[in-house]
């Protein structure tokens, strides 16, 4: 996990850039799905290898961030086969009994993902407790990674670099 924390910021930028641009050339292929977790993994797993790295020594944080990121993965399942079905044409509408409560569950676990990693990466940089208010622009950040990744990744690399 501590290869994306130690690129630069435009290495890992155009990675995402590429990684998108694949999607949709496999989107309508066989191998979709893989394309799909290549492009998804890339962007989660930048989010989830800030909290991971940053808190390798504290078991607690560890086991809830693994806890969110399978509820994550889990409940994105019918989104992902609902995206595959619209690009090839069918247009049928999902359950709206298994869309809802997997979208509220997604967000949230999202969320507090997003919430250990930009907690940690702040407590990285001042060593003392904090308050939401205190990372909230870290969280803001790591959530809107397009500009995110331009900010936060050369911090991140002097961090790993320590």
């Amino acid at each position: 996990m501590k290869i994306f924390l130690k690129l630069k910021h435009w290495k890992m930028f155009l990675i995402w850039i590429l990684g998108s641009i694949q999607m949709q050339i496999f989107m309508k292929s066989d191998i979709w799905i893989i394309s799909f977790i290549i492009y998804f993994g890339l962007i989660f797993g930048w989010m989830y290898s800030i909290g991971k790295v940053l808190n390798e020594k504290n078991a607690e944080i560890l086991k809830m961030l693994n806890i969110w990121s399978v509820i994550y993965i889990i409940s994105m399942i019918p989104f992902v086969i609902n995206f595959h079905n619209m690009e090839i044409g069918n247009y049928g509408e999902m359950n709206k009994l298994i869309s809802v409560p997997a979208g509220i569950i997604a967000i949230i676990s999202i969320v507090k993902v997003v919430l250990i990693s930009s907690k940690s990466l702040k407590q990285k940089e001042e060593n003392k407790e904090l308050t939401f208010s205190n990372y909230a622009k870290e969280f803001f950040l790591i959530l809107y990674m397009i500009v995110g990744i331009w900010v936060l990744q050369p911090k991140l690399n002097k961090i790993v670099e320590k």
